[in-house]
Parts: C-alpha cells; sequence; structure tokens
C-alpha cells in the first residue's frame, strides 16, 4: 500500500470512536448511514509520467455490507488490488485490510463526487441506466380506483440527478425530484421529502421497477 500512502497520505487525527456495523443492510438501503459513498468511484490520472508509481487511474468501490476494494491501474496495464472493510462518519473514512494499521483519511463528498486529500473522485454508473424512460404498463395497489398510478416518467441522469413524476387515473401529477444511488438491482430516490428503496430490472432496453415491495410495479421503455 505505498502508492495510497504517498498519494493520499495517512492522517493521524484524534475523534470520537467509529462504529463498526456489519450486518448485511442491503435489504433496505435507506438505512445505512452513508448512502452517498456506495458505488464505483474513479479518478483519472492526468499526468501519470510524473505521478507515484506511474499509475493511470484509481478505482474505489464501496459497498453496504462495509466492504471496499481498490484498483490501481499502470501504465503496463498491471492492476494492484485490495480490499477489507470499512467504516465511515460524516468527513472520516477508516480503510482495514486485516493488519493492525487500519488507514483514516478525511474526505468530502456529494451525490457524485468524493474528494480525499487533494484528489477527485467522479462516481460512476455500472450499466445503463441513465436516460429517459416511460411507463408502458403500471399495476399499482392503490385504496380506490382513481388514486392509482397510471404513469410513470423517469429521468436519470449520469451525474446521478433524477427527476421521478407519476400521474393518477384522474390526472393528478406527483413530482419528486433528487439524486439517486444503486447497488446491485437496488435504485433508491433520495429527494427533499424522503426516499425510496426500490429494485428494478434492466433487459434489452426495458425498465422493469418495483416500488415498495410490489406497491407499485412499472414496465418502462426508453425514450428516444
Amino acid at each position: 500500500m505505498k502508492w495510497i500512502k504517498r498519494i493520499l497520505s495517512t492522517f493521524i487525527v484524534v475523534f470520537s470512536p467509529l462504529v463498526w456495523s456489519h450486518e448485511d443492510n442491503s435489504q433496505d438501503l435507506t438505512q445505512f448511514d452513508q448512502p452517498l459513498l456506495l458505488g464505483d468511484w474513479y479518478f483519472i490520472n492526468p499526468d501519470p509520467e510524473n505521478a507515484p508509481d506511474k499509475f493511470v487511474a484509481i478505482k474505489l468501490s464501496f459497498h453496504s455490507n462495509y466492504q471496499f476494494s481498490i484498483d490501481v491501474q499502470k501504465q503496463d496495464f498491471q492492476i494492484d488490488h485490495w480490499e477489507g472493510l470499512y467504516s465511515a462518519t460524516e468527513d472520516t473514512i477508516m480503510l482495514d485490510m486485516g493488519n493492525d494499521s487500519p488507514q483514516i483519511y478525511q474526505y468530502k463528498g456529494n451525490h457524485n463526487m468524493l474528494y480525499v486529500n487533494g484528489l477527485y473522485f467522479t462516481k460512476a454508473l455500472s450499466n445503463n441506466l441513465a436516460g429517459m424512460w416511460s411507463s408502458e404498463h403500471v399495476t399499482s395497489d392503490g385504496d380506490h380506483l382513481s388514486d392509482a398510478v397510471t404513469r410513470v416518467d423517469l429521468l436519470l441522469q449520469p451525474d446521478f440527478v433524477f427527476l421521478f413524476r407519476a400521474t393518477d387515473a384522474k390526472g393528478e401529477e406527483k413530482v419528486h425530484q433528487g439524486v439517486y444511488y444503486t447497488e446491485e438491482d437496488h435504485l433508491v430516490l433520495f429527494y427533499e421529502q424522503g426516499e425510496h428503496d426500490t429494485r428494478f430490472k434492466l433487459t434489452d432496453n426495458k425498465l422493469t421497477l418495483e416500488v415498495e415491495d410490489g406497491a407499485m410495479l412499472a414496465v418502462m421503455d426508453r425514450v428516444k
């Protein structure tokens, strides 16, 4: 791990103990403490010739089961790989690779940018979710037929900003906009009034979205 000491510089800080909890929260990502950390983050080196180890790119991955991985691509196409467990507060990450010296870093971030000691990482989608989607079929368990959702439109931008619009049988619309994050088949919509942990399946340019354990199911086509 010499590269990470040279590039990121280990912080020696005094802080309140981090709470380590490795239970599997993948069934409800809304319960995860730092959800915007989840995903794959990339740093592309603008000057690999003069960088330590002459690396080309770094990929950081954080998962809701508190596992992380680090991949460093070299100019000769070799990849150095590390993995372990992590814990995080709002501004501190601890990486534990099973030795006696967990590494501690301060960070700042939002829904698609992560700043760690001088390096800016950008979050990337691992699938072809980004785009405009409109429902061809919706089923809803509304108490009254007039309250049932009949149409859903969903805009997923590649910078992890979304807009969600649901239209009911009376033509009334509910619109939510905010940021989203993903993990495996989870798509979490995070907005000012709340958040929804949805499940999705993307097959042949068709997006199936299940909201709130089947309360609504939408089969959606990509809008060109």
